[in-house]
């Protein structure tokens, strides 16, 4: 089966499922409004028009479509129309609160297209319309131009707000021609993703339809979701990799998501377990915060009598409190590890039967095709056991940056891939990922990796979860700061934080290395990115702010 989706485009797999059983639900979104279904045959019918919009505007085959939109039917509308034009779609997120990283983004991909919600509550349209000139009256797609991005040519609004849908009810106003699968490749380029880096601007990540249609495959089958009536859940924004719609696309499993174009939900762990239970999930795919916050508050879960019976999530190392949501939230947890560059790299999952398995860190056995190794400074492969820079080739490996001249340094001769991740292959082949790189310390003469200490400190009774960062130090470069979140009910204070690892953990580093924190800081959450992924990076500024180091 994966050497058949090798040689299929997303827009074969969007024509598949809208001519097989074109009734069956394909994208079921909840709001306060209540449930809206995308059947089958409204994705592949309301993607042909929209894309026959597109074509009447000039957009050819390889042109780059930026697309602006949250998770909403009009996302996947849109989305998959840009893939049945031949165009490539470009995730148009805005990560920086001058929303410059839209306009750069747009200008290194030479967009034509950008498509986007002209509400005048929409931040991004209202980042954005500085940046263009209207040409034309065309209410649905005027020409436009912009000096920041000299390739645009048009604008196509998209009204998403809710009850009313105007967007898709404009649609149905569009006579197609029969559609013709666009002449292009398995090794074109389908889709641009953003990293979630939130210092300066993000790097724009080129993906094929042959990468991502084996992406699909592999995590469909390490997964289990290849029954085609099994409904998956996701958390995730769908312009991002990790929430592509893979189950969709591959096994033609619906796929249920929170319409975040409609009112605000007042309670969002609340509205994502009733969602849950209501639709029957079978695959619940979410970040660490969210179940482990629906877990913390049995007032959403414990009355319900329901279980999920998978969690998927990634995007930070696996710790041993994430299996405490197993025999009370779900049956199982499937932790992955990925990259936007890479795509799904390694998974293992967890049930009561085989907890002892468990190891701090773990991103577990490669899936099907991927190969790793760790190196030393030096590119020299290191022994088991021994921690190093963690490399990766496989075919779903980007097919490059976005305006990126050179060949990026992260891209080895021999098609290994950099990841800039910190971890070690264990004696059973299991792969341990430990942290990035670019987040050591360097604490004086020596380089402190977080997540180390943070194990570490998991153990001291009361914390609930921490994390470890640095601020800047005159005599040392960097030192330790731990950012810590207490169980409820709990009372550590400093003294007893700094106590603990000067004599649980201290003790156990075999060199003159201090790994006392100096600082300790406590917080009720922590930030997060756009992507749903722990925001070190913000936390940092937090500390220093907190602690007057900036």
């Amino acid at each position: 089966m994966e050497e058949a989706c090798k040689d299929q485009t997303i827009a074969d797999r969007i024509k598949l499922w809208g001519e097989t059983d074109p009734h069956t639900p394909a994208f079921i979104f909840w709001s306060p409004n209540g449930r809206f279904i995308l059947s089958r045959g409204d994705v592949l019918d309301l993607s042909r028009r929209f894309s026959s919009r597109l074509t009447q505007k000039g957009v050819q085959p390889g042109d780059v479509v930026c697309v602006s939109l949250p998770n909403s039917p009009e996302r996947v509308v849109v989305d998959f129309g840009v893939q049945l034009t031949g165009a490539v779609s470009m995730n148009g997120q805005i990560l920086r609160s001058d929303g410059q990283d839209i306009i750069e983004s747009m200008r290194k991909a030479k967009c034509k297209v950008l498509v986007i919600d002209p509400d005048e509550g929409n931040d991004a349209w209202n980042i954005c319309r500085k940046h263009v000139h209207i040409e034309s009256e065309d209410r649905h797609m005027p020409i436009a131009t912009s000096v920041e991005v000299p390739t645009l040519a048009n604008i196509a609004f998209c009204r998403t707000r809710k009850p009313e849908s105007l967007f898709l009810k404009t649609l149905l106003s569009i006579e197609t021609s029969i559609m013709n699968i666009p002449k292009h490749k398995p090794t074109d380029v389908a889709y641009i993703f953003a990293t979630s880096g939130t210092s300066g601007y993000s790097k724009l990540v080129q993906h094929t339809h042959r990468s991502l249609m084996v992406i699909c495959f592999r995590l469909t089958e390490d997964t289990g979701m290849k029954d085609k009536h099994s409904k998956s859940f996701i958390s995730g924004p769908l312009g991002w990799i990790g929430g592509f719609p893979v189950y969709y696309l591959y096994s033609g499993c619906p796929q249920v998501l929170i319409d975040d174009t409609a009112e605000a939900v007042s309670d969002r762990l609340q509205f994502i377990w009733d969602v849950a239970c209501k639709e029957d999930i079978q695959v619940s795919t979410l970040a660490p915060f969210q179940f482990m916050g629906i877990l913390g508050r049995r007032d959403i879960w414990e009355s319900s009598g329901k279980k999920l019976p998978m969690i998927v999530t990634g995007g930070q190392p696996l710790h041993r409190e994430y299996l405490d949501t197993i025999g009370q939230l779900t049956e199982s947890i499937f932790c992955l590890y990925a990259s936007t560059e890479v795509g799904y790299v390694a998974g293992i999952g967890f049930r009561e039967s085989n907890l002892s398995l468990f190891k701090e860190n773990m991103a577990g056995v490669l899936a099907s095709g991927v190969e790793a190794k760790i190196v030393d400074s030096n590119m020299a492969s290191v022994a088991e056991n021994t921690r190093g820079e963690i490399l990766i080739r496989s075919e779903t490996i980007t097919a490059g940056y976005v305006d990126v001249p050179d060949k990026h340094q992260a891209f080895l001769s021999d098609g290994w891939f950099r990841t800039d991740d910190i971890g070690f292959i264990d004696g059973k082949g299991c792969l341990i990922v430990e942290g990035r790189s670019s987040d050591a310390i360097m604490h004086g003469q020596y380089i402190l990796y977080p997540t180390w200490l943070e194990e570490k400190l998991a153990r001291c009774s009361g914390i609930k979860q921490n994390y470890i960062v640095p601020v800047p130090d005159k005599v040392m470069h960097h030192e330790i700061c731990a950012c810590v979140q207490l169980e409820e009910g709990a009372r550590l204070t400093e003294e007893d934080v700094i106590t603990f690892v000067r004599g649980d953990v201290a003790e156990t580093v075999r060199s003159d290395m201090n790994v006392v924190p100096k600082y300790v800081l406590f917080f009720d959450s922590f930030p997060v990115t756009k992507t749903l992924k722990l925001d070190r990076k913000e936390l940092t500024r937090f500390a220093q702010k907190r602690l007057q180091l900036e």
